[in-house]
């Protein structure tokens, strides 16, 4: 089984499909910063379409985390990305983790971008209005924030820390699934089957390798929910543009033609009817 989801994983990879990397997680989007290349706060808003989940780079600690002061290396809760909550330590170590990151790899502009902006410590500043606006039915701390920088091609994934963090990881065994050397990692992540569900695949100690693992679970979350989720939320983007008049019929057809053959006529109908 395990052999057959690796390779199904790859295969997706090989397609282009977008699915979430190894050394990533998922988080739902609720607040959006629009950053520039150098680190200056351009805007920020709330995602139009609501419930979107974004791949994010993470280590196998802040992967696996229920709770905790291990921090994602980008985009994360509020409480890690800025001073914000009762625990001072996760944005230290936010802080701590992108500053050593983004030094030992100066060619990802990506993440230095973002270094340079949330170190000048303006971002609940920046936030207060839509912080102050908005209620988003979870604690404030736990609103996850996600950078994109102006000019540069990123939806959350950073392959850069990707291919560096894989080079950071020992080679202590022989994974299980793979018989192949490979980091194996002494927990594994949840969330398996749902966003917020708290099953695991994979026990603690259970001699899987975090390459091997990481595919596995991804293309189980994959199937589970991420496909699903990413369909709707492509969807409702494109009837939103198309009602907003950024987009026209005809470039709605070519959408609907390309991602749904042959349901235009009952697309079209149904979204008139309920206009």
């Amino acid at each position: 089984m395990y052999e057959g989801l690796i390779r199904v994983y790859d295969s997706l990879v090989e397609k282009g499909v977008k699915i979430c990397p190894i050394a990533h997680t998922y988080i739902t989007a609720h607040i959006g910063v629009l950053i520039d290349i150098n680190g200056e706060f351009l805007c920020a808003k709330v995602p139009d379409v609501k419930g979107e989940l974004v791949p994010v780079p993470c280590t196998v600690e802040s992967g696996r985390r229920t709770s905790g002061d291990s921090p994602h290396l980008l985009h994360d809760n509020l409480c890690y990305v800025a001073p914000y909550g009762k625990s001072e330590k996760r944005h230290k170590a936010y802080l701590e983790q992108l500053k050593n990151y983004v030094e030992c790899n100066t060619i990802d502009f990506f993440a230095n971008a973002i270094y340079n902006y949330v170190k000048k410590g303006t971002l609940l500043n920046d936030l207060k209005d839509i912080l102050s606006k908005y209620k988003f039915g979870i604690p404030t701390e736990k609103v996850n924030v996600l950078f994109c920088v102006y000019g540069l091609d990123n939806e959350g994934a950073d392959l850069e820390w990707t291919r560096y963090y894989l080079s950071t990881l020992p080679k202590n065994g022989i994974c299980y699934a793979t018989g192949t050397p490979d980091y194996i990692p002494s927990g594994y992540p949840a969330c398996i089957m749902s966003p917020s569900g708290q099953e695991r695949l994979f026990l603690k100690d259970s001699g899987v390798g975090y390459i091997a693992s990481q595919k596995i679970i991804h293309a189980i979350q994959y199937f589970a929910f991420a496909a699903e989720n990413a369909s709707r939320v492509d969807a409702e983007s494109h009837i939103r543009d198309y009602v907003a008049g950024r987009i026209s019929k005809d470039e709605l057809k070519t959408w609907v033609d390309k991602e749904y053959p042959g349901k235009w006529n009952h697309f079209i109908n149904l979204l008139t009817s309920t206009n």
